[in-house]
């Protein structure tokens, strides 16, 4: 079993059960993040962990890695419906275009506002791909909010998927914790 396996296999285990007090985060650490959620915590939370649990099974039963096609049939409506269209050439290469001429504070904003496409997320969520794990998380006490920590293996290290993941389950915001 490769590293990245092994991975998945113990961060599925987290989100099945919350882990044990003395189990300790492998790779560079841990990173915290604060989701909101105006529609409330409980269903964001329960959305996002279902779908990486989701995720991790099938990765771990599949021999390859599945199609966008076959992975669209497998996760569920309302992650695909609120995914965006993917991009053709023409339009990746004009968007980029635009999206460079930007100034490095705007070029951010349209990075956290813009929806992802499927098969942009998923790229992200290949084992080979992954520079985060799912570690834990606890609704606060508003019920608004969910603190987020995950596993990482570098720094800094591509969060984007983790972002769309929530907003994706109607999170409006997933932010480092103290931004």
């Amino acid at each position: 079993m490769g590293t990245s396996t092994l991975q998945i296999v113990a961060e599925l285990q987290r989100l099945k059960n919350t882990p044990s007090f003395d189990e300790s985060i492998k790779g560079l650490g841990a990173v915290r993040f604060v989701a909101h959620c105006p529609i409330g915590a409980s269903d964001v939370l329960t959305k996002a962990t279902s779908l990486l649990r989701t995720v991790d099974e099938i990765t771990l039963l599949s021999t390859s890695w599945p199609t966008d096609e076959q992975w669209s049939l497998k996760l569920p409506g309302w992650f695909t419906s609120v995914c965006a269209e993917p991009m053709t050439q023409q339009q990746a290469e004009q968007w980029l275009a635009w999206w460079r001429d930007l100034p490095p504070d705007e070029q951010a904003k349209v990075e956290i506002e813009k929806d992802w496409s499927l098969d942009n997320w998923l790229y992200w969520m290949q084992p080979e791909n992954r520079q985060w794990f799912w570690w834990d998380a606890k609704i606060l006490g508003d019920c608004n909010h969910v603190v987020v920590v995950v596993q990482v293996e570098s720094w800094p290290f591509p969060w984007g998927s983790l972002r769309w993941l929530f907003k994706a389950a109607g999170a409006s915001a997933l932010e480092p914790e103290g931004v």
